[in-house]
């Protein structure tokens, strides 16, 4: 803050979003019935499906790493 015009300044540290991983295609198989379901949830919950599935598979790996 040696600049006169910053003397009142606060400077503060601010986190900077992780290098996100490339995405990638990926073809699954599912029950169609449960694709449904999948796809109605994500829906009413603000999701596309690739994001719930994303959000799921990371939920799911954490509560087994704990």
């Amino acid at each position: 803050m040696c600049d006169p015009e910053n003397r009142e300044g606060v400077a503060i540290l601010v986190a900077a979003p992780q290098n996100s991983a490339k995405t990638v295609r990926v073809n699954i198989t599912m029950p169609e019935d449960v694709l449904e379901q999948v796809d109605r949830y994500a829906e009413s919950h603000g999701y596309n499906r690739s994001g719930l599935l994303t959000q799921a598979a990371k939920r799911m790996m954490e509560m087994e790493a704990a």
